[in-house]
């Protein structure tokens, strides 16, 4: 993993308590197994409900698990009120998903007064085996949640 920067302690504690309140992550059985500043990885294991009857993980969970990693991305950089909503989103798939575990990793690109731009790309792991299944860009917007 390339260098990244350690988040102040109540940042990341705001970002897993947030986290840990997703029912959507909940639900697939998802967790932050990475943070720091401009940085996020969500992991997730294969599941009834995340994989199709092949096997291979669903596009929507890849895609869910894509937006999600995005947002937290977004939220890790110290900001005021740090809420951020999805107003772009472009998904590339690139090979089959199916291992052992479903891997999110973003990082933010830039970080603007209110728009943040995060690629994040998805892997499958399976042992030592890693594989490239997925790449985002997406644009993320800060709100006020009041």
């Amino acid at each position: 993993m390339p260098n990244i920067e350690p988040l102040a302690p109540e940042i990341e504690q705001r970002v897993r308590d947030s986290f840990g309140r997703q029912k959507m992550m909940a639900l697939y059985g998802a967790t932050m197994t990475g943070i720091g500043k401009g940085y996020v990885e969500i992991s997730m294991p294969p599941s009834d409900i995340a994989l199709r009857p092949s096997g291979i993980f669903h596009g929507s969970a890849i895609a869910g698990l894509t937006d999600v990693v995005a947002g937290y991305c977004a939220a890790t950089i110290p900001v005021e009120d740090p809420y951020f909503v999805t107003v772009e989103f472009k998904i590339n798939f690139l090979n089959q998903a199916k291992g052992e575990l479903l891997v999110g990793q973003g990082r933010s690109i830039k970080a603007g007064a209110t728009l943040t731009i995060v690629q994040t790309d998805i892997y499958t792991r399976t042992g030592e085996r890693e594989t490239h299944v997925a790449t985002a860009l997406v644009t993320m917007m800060k709100i006020n949640k009041r």
